[in-house]
């Protein structure tokens, strides 16, 4: 193995042992604040304190908020869920403090590149750890802090907080809680879209009953998640609740479908859990179901990843940014395509294209992010390199494309295009 190799599998052990997540096992409660939003419309502002444009002194000081901790008893770690925007590029030192503690770096990820991650554009579902001693059943207090941009530097550090879900893991030996197991699919199993899951599920003696049944896939897909890990266990938050995941349940038989159509050729073997949560909102988390396969026979979907993604990927003032993806197969053999991309104030784009051609004009919201999804007429798409593109003439905020930037994904009637 090669230095450079051994080096970014080093980085990303780290930062996945920093920013900790749920896993198969884990028994928790989640406690989810979503406002009240006092600087910006639908999300909280976080400035640098010491930023020198004379536009960002209106933000100061960033707002201290409150959340409600019901249930510390039995507790053995805690982490805090940042549905995190990038903010103004380069913007560094994003910070998080409780009851007004020390300040806790949130981590950055290592797996945006080349440059530093904090020179990118992005919406990433960030974990860190958290003291439990710094916690207290009842009221807390946490508030967030910024350094300077350390490069693209114009004097306003800042990013944003649509929602903050604090976990708290209890040992499962002296907790009790519901429990089940993945029955679909089965271990080792080949499946085919659309993916049946199924869970047995069993109430926890005297508990509360189960209200919903989350599935989660581990496989290779868009990093919807904005950290440049593309397999990965699937899901992100929006205020709170989960999406991007496989499916839920919210009753008996605890059974959901996977439309799997658009869900890329799996060159490993997947992974499938599933999250319970019962009445009271305790959550358990099952093992892992192993070795599941998706085989469609005279079919192939797929992903073809984005590089040359550049930072401070914001399009305004009569500028263009782009990416390319790379398409070995032949295109002669599609039968659909699409861009997948996350954008931030995607409203104030005027061109969205590949290749020099115009597919669309604008995508996403304004001054807030979305998941997109644009159709790629099949005649625009070159075997070889693609460019795929953004322009903007506005002279106000412009298209942020959020890493990892645009993929191409391509559906075949073949399953060897």
């Amino acid at each position: 193995m090669n230095h450079a190799v051994r080096g970014g599998l080093l980085l990303l052990a780290l930062w996945s042992a920093a920013r900790a997540d749920f896993g198969p096992g884990d028994v928790f409660r989640e406690y989810a604040w979503t406002g009240p939003w006092v600087n910006a419309a639908n999300w909280q502002r976080v400035t640098d304190p010491e930023a020198r444009n004379a536009g960002a002194k209106k933000f100061l000081p960033n707002p201290v908020n409150k959340v409600e901790l019901t249930d510390l008893a039995e507790a053995v770690r805690a982490e805090v869920h940042i549905e995190q925007w990038g903010g103004h590029a380069g913007t560094s030192q994003k910070r998080i403090r409780l009851n007004g503690g020390p300040w806790i770096e949130i981590p950055e990820s290592p797996l945006m590149g080349p440059q530093r991650p904090e020179a990118y554009q992005y919406l990433k579902q960030a974990c860190a750890a958290l003291p439990l001693a710094q916690l207290k059943a009842g009221t807390n207090t946490f508030e967030f802090t910024s350094g300077g941009q350390v490069v693209h530097d114009f004097g306003w550090g800042q990013w944003g907080v649509y929602g903050v879900t604090f976990r708290i893991y209890y040992d499962p030996a002296r907790k009790p809680h519901a429990a089940g197991a993945v029955t679909a699919p089965a271990a080792g199993a080949s499946v085919a879209s659309p993916v049946a899951l199924a869970a047995d599920v069993k109430t926890a003696p005297g508990g509360a009953a189960v209200r919903q049944v989350d599935f989660i896939g581990f496989y290779d897909d868009f990093n919807w998640e904005g950290d440049g890990q593309w397999r990965r266990w699937h899901y992100t938050y929006r205020y709170g609740k989960i999406q991007n995941h496989l499916g839920s349940a919210a009753a008996p038989p605890w059974a959901a479908r996977w439309d799997a159509s658009w869900a890329p050729d799996q060159a490993e073997p997947m992974k499938v859990l599933a999250r319970i949560t019962d009445g009271s909102g305790l959550c358990c988390v099952t093992a892992a179901v192993e070795g599941v396969r998706l085989v469609r026979p005279g079919k192939s979907v797929r992903l073809y990843k984005p590089y040359d993604v550049p930072p401070a990927w914001q399009t305004r003032a009569g500028k263009t940014h782009s990416c390319k993806v790379d398409v070995p197969d032949d295109p002669s053999r599609a039968a659909a395509a699409r861009i997948v991309l996350t954008t931030w104030c995607g409203d104030l784009c005027d061109e969205l294209g590949i290749n020099g051609s115009r597919l669309v004009q604008k995508v996403g919201k304004n001054h807030d992010y979305s998941a997109d999804v644009v159709l790629a007429p099949l005649a625009l798409i070159r075997r070889g390199t693609n460019t795929l593109y953004t322009k903007s003439a506005t002279e106000h905020h412009g298209i942020e494309v959020l890493w990892p930037g645009m993929a191409l994904l391509v559906q075949y009637d073949t399953d060897k295009p």
